[in-house]
């Protein structure tokens, strides 16, 4: 993949805004969702490519997770049965996330078109510079999901070898891993392969809108700082100095622009997880308090920490962006607007006002995105754990 998009700034070159989005492209395309040109040699092979795995994540796995308690549920131990239950409604949420976001994919090369307008307005040194890091931070974050969500499917493959049983138990048409060592070998790997697959799918799903939040903060924090510097240029006359308001106007709405572009799409693939986040970590906790080893306890670590980051660091910084924009109103009441003419002002309130009305963004049009809602969904984690104890379930299932 190269570390080249992770670097920090150099004389030479400076990375715009669009590079954020390099690694998160690059997985996209190896999971089929961002198909070459049709005068591209291998377009239909890649259109092939595309509708299995399409085909693999969002109708195979979810059947085959729930279609193997039907089939083969005694042959589940109360640990392996957890182990896979945890990661089978997030393979449904999965299934519902793509069909949400797949559809959608032309919006990435929209957004990153405006982003291209809006770097435009970086004409200083210092301006580039942050875009820069801005983009080394979005790839640095694509790289830290991709060691979390890898880390989880190979010590979840690792524990199944030490333990004997198959990583998440899912249904395998065509192999029994009990018919030998060569067969629990081949529905091992294949369910390592295959359950990879869906791990990296999640992945772009889950980043795809933290990626989105840290490059919209940077760029109010560029509109702050150009508002700072309004009439404060030794020998700007009154002319240039309402041209470059207005100008700062245009990027606010432009970067309002930016928010539309996914809003509908973070809105649905955030309020699906939403929907799971609670019962994936009370199922996560009851295996490793109860049931877990030292090797299943990482993996199930591991996958807690991947449930966590789904939504929680998008929360946060839509936290952080609201923020932002009360700092944005902020600067612009504090700005050097006091002796300026009258059209000035008026369009300086226009201005204020604008900026008055936070960007907030809902989940499924229910849930406002923010720590307060994903605290709440994930208390049902607890719920979960209560009632599995009130009801005396772990012993029951200990006993058997």
């Amino acid at each position: 993949m190269g570390l080249k998009y992770l670097q920090e700034s150099t004389a030479g070159e400076l990375f715009p805004s669009r590079y954020a989005y390099k690694y998160l492209e690059r997985g996209m395309k190896f999971v089929g969702w961002l198909p070459p040109s049709r005068s591209s040699g291998f377009y239909w092979l890649y259109r092939l490519w595309s509708v299995i795995i399409l085909f693999t994540m969002a109708i195979y796995l979810p059947i085959a997770f729930f279609g193997s308690y039907f089939i083969d549920f005694e042959g589940f131990t109360p640990g392996d049965f957890l182990t896979s239950v945890q990661v089978a409604f997030n393979a449904a949420c999965l299934a519902l996330k793509i069909f949400l976001l797949v559809p959608h994919m032309d919006r990435f090369e929209e957004a990153k078109k405006m982003l291209d307008v809006i770097d435009e307005r970086c004409v200083r040194h210092e301006e580039r510079d942050e875009v820069h890091r801005c983009v080394a931070r979005c790839n640095f974050i694509y790289m830290i999901y991709q060691g979390v969500y890898s880390s989880y499917a190979t010590l979840t493959y690792l524990s199944s070898a030490i333990t004997g049983s198959t990583p998440w138990g899912f249904y395998l048409p065509f192999v029994d891993y009990r018919d030998g060592v060569k067969s629990f070998w081949i529905a091992a790997t294949v369910e390592y392969i295959i359950g990879s697959a869906a791990v990296y799918s999640d992945q772009m799903v889950d980043i795809y809108p933290v990626i989105f939040g840290v490059l919209l903060r940077t760029h109010l924090k560029l509109l702050r700082g150009r508002v700072q510097r309004l009439r404060t240029t030794p020998g700007e006359t009154d002319e240039q100095s309402y041209k470059e308001l207005v100008s700062c106007i245009k990027d606010h709405k432009l970067l309002l622009q930016f928010c539309d572009v996914f809003r509908s799409v973070i809105s649905g693939t955030i309020f699906a997880q939403f929907l799971v986040i609670g019962l994936g970590l009370g199922l996560s906790m009851m295996n490793l308090l109860f049931f877990s080893n030292l090797l299943t306890g990482l993996a199930t670590s591991a996958f807690i920490v991947v449930l966590m980051i789904e939504t929680f660091p998008f929360c946060y910084i839509c936290e952080l962006i609201e923020e932002d924009c009360h700092k944005l109103t902020s600067v612009i009441f504090h700005s050097n607007w006091i002796d300026a003419n009258r059209r000035y002002k008026s369009t300086l309130v226009y201005f204020l006002h604008q900026t008055q009305q936070s960007i907030n963004f809902i989940a499924g049009g229910i849930f406002p995105i923010s720590m307060k809602t994903n605290i709440e969904v994930a208390k049902l984690a607890f719920t979960v754990v209560t009632v599995v104890k009130q009801m005396n379930i772990v012993e029951k299932l200990m006993k058997d």
